[in-house]
């Protein structure tokens, strides 16, 4: 059977070993089936896959505004402060990116700060670490880095009856935006 193919053999493995097996050497089949002895099959039974919601990926930031305010988790009463702010310095909820860490996995803003997107960057109770952002802040103190001006404040929940960080927040908030 070989013989009449060999010239296309050599054509198709010009550079390579070929080695012929005897047809007999195919067919050989074990003498003696060994069945195995007192074995218990274990039939194991799948677990259904349950995805668990997972928290929102946002891995590059990309702003649709250029005030940016960040907060962990925001309550409606949360939410009518900060719009009551947002008022007094002449914007609202509609003007700003409005972000909540708790409800993402990770964020990166470094891209969005690289490509001047932001002007103003307000976090309510996030520390810029926890943000992989190494700029030291003062709670009330604006810094401006590269014409992006940052402002850590404490969190919404705590400004709600608290006079003293109401006053301190406006004081910064005036001399940011006004």
């Amino acid at each position: 059977m070989f013989e009449n193919n060999s010239a296309v053999f050599q054509y198709l493995f010009a550079e390579e070993h070929l080695f012929v097996i005897p047809e007999n050497a195919m067919t050989a089949v074990p003498e003696k089936v060994l069945e195995p002895e007192n074995v218990q099959v274990v039939k194991e039974v799948p677990k259904p896959i349950v995805e668990e919601e997972k928290p929102q990926e946002l891995l590059h930031f990309v702003p649709s505004h250029r005030v940016v305010i960040l907060v962990n988790n925001i309550s409606e009463a949360d939410k009518v402060l900060l719009s009551k702010i947002l008022v007094a310095v002449k914007l609202d909820l509609s003007k700003v990116d409005l972000v909540e860490l708790s409800l993402l996995k990770t964020m990166n803003v470094k891209t969005a700060l690289s490509q001047n997107l932001i002007s103003h960057f307000i976090t309510f109770g996030i520390p810029m670490p926890n943000i992989k952002l190494e700029i030291p802040l003062m709670a009330y103190q604006i810094k401006e880095i590269k014409s992006i001006r940052f402002l850590f404040s404490d969190a919404l929940s705590e400004l709600q009856n608290d006079v003293e960080k109401k006053k301190a927040l406006w004081k910064a908030l005036q001399e940011m935006f006004l």
